[in-house]
């Protein structure tokens, strides 16, 4: 009699785990469409344990190219959120429900990852994988429960779109925070390579991919 061994047992595991993924990731809702419905059941029942949602925080978010000026008098041409660098803080409380519109005028496509957030899954932003991509022209309504405090931020998830000017903070204040303040203030750093003496983002990881062929890393880019 052949007994299995524990490495056994777990790679008939990983392989069963991933086959049902692949089976859910061709088909979650039955009719061959590979994306998570908004409005299929798996999302609705996790909304519904969120509990009673407050209050509705709508905006409205261009991406678009832009020209912005950067310290020491330099003038580049890049990405932005409103053709501002970086992009306009956002804040909502903790148990909002944040309705953003994302117009997408860049000659790419895009989308919007929130990141940090524990949020529904077809909200999280990340082409082909939660989402289809925000086609150049296009647009997409993100809209979703905000559930913790706390300072985070939203950027793309394709390619170097986040070394360009695609970022902005997002801000969760505490519905039961005890304490006040005189002032605030956030700050956002960024190294910045885009138009600064011809270089651009693309260029820059062009130039690391070069140097990281070498240590057998470049097929893993």
């Amino acid at each position: 009699m052949h007994t299995p061994t524990r490495r056994t047992l777990l790679a008939a595991g990983a392989g069963l785990a991933l086959t049902a993924c692949t089976r859910e990731r061709q088909s979650p809702d039955g009719k061959g469409d590979p994306y998570v419905s908004p409005s299929g059941k798996e999302v609705r029942a996790a909304e519904a344990r969120r509990g009673k949602p407050g209050r509705t925080r709508t905006h409205r978010l261009t991406a678009a190219p832009a020209r912005v000026a950067l310290d020491g008098g330099t003038t580049v041409g890049t990405w932005t959120y409103g053709e501002e660098l970086p992009g306009r803080e956002l804040r909502v409380t903790a148990g909002d429900t944040l309705a953003l519109t994302l117009a997408n005028r860049l000659p790419r496509a895009t989308s919007l990852h929130w990141h940090g957030l524990a949020l529904r899954n077809d909200m999280d932003g990340v082409p082909h994988v939660t989402q289809r991509p925000v086609p150049a022209g296009g647009t997409f309504d993100y809209r979703f429960t905000v559930p913790h405090p706390g300072t985070y931020w939203f950027h793309p998830h394709t390619g170097v779109q986040l070394d360009r000017g695609l970022y902005a903070p997002l801000i969760v204040d505490d519905p039961k925070e005890p304490l006040s303040y005189d002032r605030e203030w956030v700050v956002v750093l960024d190294d910045w390579v885009d138009g600064v003496q011809g270089s651009t983002p693309d260029g820059v990881l062009a130039e690391l991919r070069k140097g990281m062929g070498g240590g057998g890393h470049g097929a893993h880019t």
